[in-house]
C-alpha cells in the first residue's frame, strides 16, 4: 500500500507503513502525554504519526541513513525559501557541467538528454529527450559510431569531485559481487555529476538547509545509476524503480542527473510543507487545554539489544523487526551512507545474511531477536501494548520472533491481518513466504509465565493434526490458517524448533481453485 502523506515521499527508504494505520494504532494502544517507541524506526513514520497525535516518542535505529532521515523529518528548524535560494545557486553552477556531459547533437541540433538506455557493456543504445513547448519526449536510436564515440570520450574523462568507492559486502543474494565497489553503481557520467553536486551542495548551503539538499541528494541516488531497470512491456524507455539489490540487467536506464534531483528537492519542500502544516500556531504549539507540556521527540541510534532508555518508562511500543534476510539493510544502504560519509554498526545489526563474510546466520538472527525483546520488555510499563508486524509466516524468521515474545513475558491481545494476501499457485511450488503485513499486538505480563520449549518435529506432528480437525469443518484460506497457529502457540506459550507452516501444508494437504486449503480426501471426492 502506496504512503499518501508527502512527508513519507521525501525518500525511498525500505519498509514504509501506512501512516494510516499507524496512527489508528497510536490511538487505541496510548494517550496524549505518554511515550511511545519504534525500536527499529526505519524512515520514522510510526513515530511522527505518534509525534503529530500528540505524544512523546523515541524513534531509535542503528542504521545511521534512517538515523540521517528521521533527524530530516522531524525538523521544524528548515527554512524551505532558504533552500530554494541556495538551490537557485547551486543549479547555475551545475546545470553547465550537466550539460557538458548530456548534450547530444541531433540533425545538427543541440539537445539535452533526459534518459538514456544503455546496455550492459554501458553502449548508449537508445535516449529520450524534449523539445521546448512540446509535451511529450522524444526519443532516437544511438548509432554505433556515435556510442563508440561517446564511450571513448567518456573514459577519457577523469573526475576531480570527491566520491565514494567503498567495496561493497560480497552477498550473491543481492548481487553484491566480488571487487563491486560503490562507484561501480553508477556511469562515469552520472558519478561525476553525483559529485559535483554534492560538492556544490557543501560549498553553497549550510545549516539545516544544506541537510534537506543532502536528504534530496540521497533520495535521487539509485534514479541515477545502473539499478534502473527498463519495463519492456510497456517500451525500452519506460523506467522501472530500484527497490532492493545491486543487479544490472540486459539493459538499464541512465536518468539526468540535474532532472531527476530537482524532482526529488521538489518532493522534499513537499514533504516538508505539509508536515508544517501539522503545527500551526508555532508559539502554542501543541499545548493542551490545560497549559501542559508540549510533546517531545527523541532520534536515537542505539542497538537495541541495549537502549539508552529508563526501565517501565515506555507506554506503547511499535516494532517493524528486521526481517531476516529479506533486506539486509546496512548492506543495501550503503549506496547512500557511503555519500553521507555515515559508518554503520554492521556488527551489531539484527539481520540474516548470505554473506560469507559475517556472521550472520540463523542462530545469531535468534539469539539478538530475543535480546532485542528482552530490552523492548525492560523499558515497557507493565500490562503496557507492544505491536509487531511479521512479513512472513513460513520461514525461520517468524518462529524467532514468535519464540523471543513468548520467552519475554507478552501475551497475545490482538491478531489481524493489514494487507490481505493470499498465494499463487507460483509461490507454493516455490515455497515462497508470505509477503504481507501480519499485525500481532501483544501485552506485557508483569511476570513472565511458564512455557513449553519443543522440537521441530513435535510441533509438527501437532500442527499437522490440529489444521487436520480445523479443515474437517471447510476449507481455510492461508491466511485464516496462519492465524489459528499463532493463536494456538501463543494461548499454549509454545516455545519451538525449526518449522516451516508452508511446507507442512503443501506437502499435507491440498489447495484448491478457490485459492483455499482442504483435506486430501475431500479434494479428491469434489473432483469425482
Amino acid at each position: 500500500m502506496k504512503q499518501k502523506r508527502d512527508r513519507y515521499e521525501m525518500h525511498k527508504y525500505w519498509g514504509k507503513k501506512p501512516s494510516s494505520n499507524l496512527g489508528a494504532l497510536v490511538r487505541a494502544y496510548s494517550s496524549e502525554g505518554d511515550t511511545v517507541l519504534d525500536p527499529f524506526s526505519g524512515y520514522g513514520v510510526f513515530c511522527c504519526e505518534a509525534f503529530i497525535l500528540k505524544r512523546n516518542v523515541i524513534s531509535n535505529d542503528l542504521n545511521p541513513i534512517a538515523n540521517f532521515l528521521n533527524t530530516q523529518l522531524f525538523d521544524r528548524g528548515v527554512n524551505l525559501k532558504k533552500v530554494e535560494k541556495h538551490w537557485i545557486t547551486i543549479k547555475s553552477e551545475f546545470s553547465s557541467f550537466v550539460n557538458g556531459w548530456f548534450e547530444w547533437d541531433v540533425e545538427g541540433r543541440k539537445i539535452l538528454l533526459i534518459s538514456v538506455l544503455r546496455n550492459k557493456d554501458d553502449l548508449p543504445i537508445k535516449a529520450k529527450y524534449k523539445i521546448e513547448g512540446e509535451r511529450k519526449a522524444r526519443e532516437i536510436e544511438i548509432e554505433k559510431a556515435d556510442a563508440d564515440e561517446y564511450l571513448k570520450y567518456e573514459t577519457s574523462q577523469i573526475i576531480h569531485d570527491w566520491h565514494p568507492d567503498n567495496l561493497l559486502i560480497e552477498n550473491s543474494r543481492i548481487s553484491a559481487q566480488r571487487g563491486m565497489t560503490v562507484a561501480s553503481l553508477f556511469t562515469k557520467r552520472t558519478l561525476s555529476c553525483h559529485a559535483r553536486l554534492l560538492h556544490l551542495i557543501e560549498n553553497h548551503s549550510d545549516g539545516k538547509e544544506r541537510e534537506l539538499l543532502k536528504l534530496a541528494f540521497t533520495a535521487n541516488l539509485a534514479n541515477c545509476s545502473k539499478l534502473v531497470p527498463p519495463i519492456n512491456s510497456r517500451g525500452d524507455m519506460a523506467p522501472g524503480a530500484w527497490m532492493t539489490g545491486f543487479y544490472t540487467g540486459e539493459t538499464y536506464i541512465e536518468n539526468n542527473v540535474l532532472i531527476y534531483f530537482e524532482n526529488r528537492l521538489n518532493k522534499a519542500i513537499k514533504g516538508k510543507n505539509e508536515y508544517f502544516q501539522c503545527f500551526p500556531g508555532e508559539s502554542d504549539l501543541f499545548a493542551d487545554e490545560e497549559g501542559g507540556c508540549p510533546p517531545t521527540y527523541r532520534i536515537t541510534q542505539d542497538d537495541v539489544k541495549s537502549l539508552s532508555i529508563k526501565s517501565e518508562s515506555v507506554d506503547y511500543v511499535f516494532a517493524d523487526p528486521p526481517y531476516g534476510e529479506a533486506v539486509p539493510y546496512f548492506e543495501q544502504s550503503v549506496i547512500w551512507n557511503s555519500w553521507l560519509k555515515l559508518q554503520p554498526d554492521y556488527e551489531n545489526e539484527i539481520v540474516i545474511s548470505d554473506s560469507k563474510m559475517r556472521n550472520k546466520r540463523n542462530s545469531n538472527y535468534e539469539f539478538d531477536i530475543n535480546l532485542a525483546f528482552s530490552e523492548i520488555r525492560r523499558v515497557l510499563k507493565n500490562n503496557k501494548y507492544f505491536s509487531l508486524t511479521y512479513h512472513s509466516l513460513s520461514g525461520y524468521e517468524w518462529r524467532a520472533i514468535t519464540n523471543a515474545c513468548v520467552k519475554n513475558g507478552f501475551e497475545l491481545y490482538k491478531f489481524e491481518w493489514l494487507v490481505q494476501k493470499s498465494f499463487t499457485p507460483r509461490q507454493i511450488n516455490r515455497m515462497k513466504s508470505i509477503k504481507g503485513d501480519v499485525l500481532v499486538t501483544l501485552r506485557k505480563l508483569p511476570l513472565i509465565a511458564p512455557y513449553e520449549e519443543i522440537t521441530g518435529e513435535v510441533l509438527s506432528t501437532i500442527l499437522v493434526s490440529r489444521i487436520h480437525d480445523w479443515l474437517s469443518y471447510g476449507s481455510l484460506d492461508t491466511n485464516q490458517i496462519f492465524l489459528k497457529v499463532m493463536e494456538m502457540i501463543f494461548k499454549e506459550r509454545i516455545v519451538s524448533g525449526q518449522v516451516d507452516i508452508l511446507e507442512l501444508l503443501v506437502k499435507k494437504f491440498k489447495f484448491n481453485d478457490e485459492k483455499n486449503w482442504m483435506l486430501n480426501d475431500e479434494l479428491k471426492f469434489q473432483t469425482a
